[in-house]
């Protein structure tokens, strides 16, 4: 069973990803946001990144940590399940 972020918790997920989201659709990016009121991301092996942007040939795909999550999570853990779902699909580049 997935572990749910408390209240205050959730909305700092979901403001940083929002802010993270209007940064890439001021640079041009086609965006869709794992929140309310956005297009929701596609799932990618069964789990739906919290952003999936494209422009043109580029492809972002964006999973926010916040630090109670981080501190249960390392970064190179984060780094690798990215790098292992992007190298699954053609048209995805993971970067760190």
């Amino acid at each position: 069973m997935a572990r749910k972020r408390d209240p205050k918790g959730q909305s700092k997920h979901d403001q940083a990803v929002q802010k993270r989201a209007k940064q890439l659709e001021r640079q041009g990016f086609q965006v869709d946001a794992d929140l309310k009121g956005w297009n929701q991301p596609d799932t990618i092996r069964g789990v739906r990144p919290d952003i999936d942007a494209r422009k043109g040939q580029q492809r972002v795909i964006v999973e926010v940590e916040t630090a109670e999550w981080s501190a249960c999570r390392s970064p190179v853990v984060l780094q690798r399940s990215a790098q292992h779902r992007a190298s699954s699909r053609p048209d995805t580049s993971a970067t760190a």
